[in-house]
């Protein structure tokens, strides 16, 4: 059986299924995490300085890491702007993305990356274009970029490339995993796939799209993880077989959904 044990204000309760914790807040931001001790406590730490002048909550659902990070977020969550969610017998970004949603009390969410790829101070950016259905970070529009080391920072431009022509999508940027998205509308979503990395994405602007979504994209500059435990690609076999993914959900979505 799946277990959730959550952690708000110091106060701990255990739940079997998500459900939305009580109150409301104008955002959530949504950090999914497996061990990212050298990340967690920094990276809360800039998001609320960012956030300090809206109503806002941070949910950190963590897949039973095995450093540091369940300890640490238990002390985070002494505050009542930290939700500590610690789940059990179940693994996947995708997944911890979904339940954190369900958890959070916020009008709107904010999905990023736990590993600093996603600079924290631009969700404030973000809420301010918050009349929009999701606000999309992009790497690969004017004031956007990557930087990475140059093998990876062209197989990402590359594939995200292949991806726009087989989906012919008009956004610059569909991997990027970076958005404010309106809760009731993302809650509303019927995803037909599940993904191992962050190939949700691809389905996210499908769908989207084709609910004739307000979209707006801004730049943002993409850092590569420097400390922590990729979730995604971190040996050339695995970055190999995120590119297939990745081409492979394209594709699907294309053709048969």
């Amino acid at each position: 059986m799946v277990r959730y044990d959550i952690t708000n204000g110091g106060k701990k309760k255990s739940y079997t299924a998500p459900e939305q914790l009580k109150g409301k807040r104008l955002v959530s931001v949504i950090l999914p995490t497996f061990n990212e001790e050298g990340n967690i406590v920094r990276l809360c730490d800039r998001l609320s300085s960012a956030l300090k002048k809206y109503d806002y909550e941070i949910v950190v659902v963590d897949d039973n890491s095995k450093d540091r990070t369940p300890q640490l977020m238990d002390k985070l969550a002494k505050s009542a702007r930290i939700v500590a969610i610690h789940r059990f017998d179940k693994r996947g970004i995708f997944s911890a993305i979904r339940d954190g949603a369900i958890f959070a009390r916020g009008e709107f969410i904010v999905i990023m990356d736990a590993d600093f790829s996603h600079p924290p101070e631009k969700v404030a950016e973000m809420l301010q274009h918050k009349n929009f259905d999701m606000v999309s970070g992009s790497r690969f529009m004017r004031g956007g970029g990557v930087e990475a080391p140059a093998n990876r920072k062209f197989t990402t431009v590359l594939l995200n490339l292949v991806i726009r022509i087989i989906m012919l999508m008009p956004y610059h940027d569909l991997t990027g995993g970076f958005h404010l998205i309106n809760k009731e509308k993302f809650q509303k979503m019927r995803f037909k796939y599940q993904a191992t990395w962050g190939e949700f994405d691809l389905e996210l602007f499908f769908l989207a799209h084709r609910q004739r979504w307000r979209i707006k994209e801004i730049p943002f500059i993409y850092k590569f993880r420097e400390e922590g435990e990729s979730k995604s690609a971190d040996t050339p076999f695995k970055f190999v077989m995120y590119g297939v993914h990745y081409f492979l959900r394209a594709v699907n979505l294309r053709l048969f959904r």
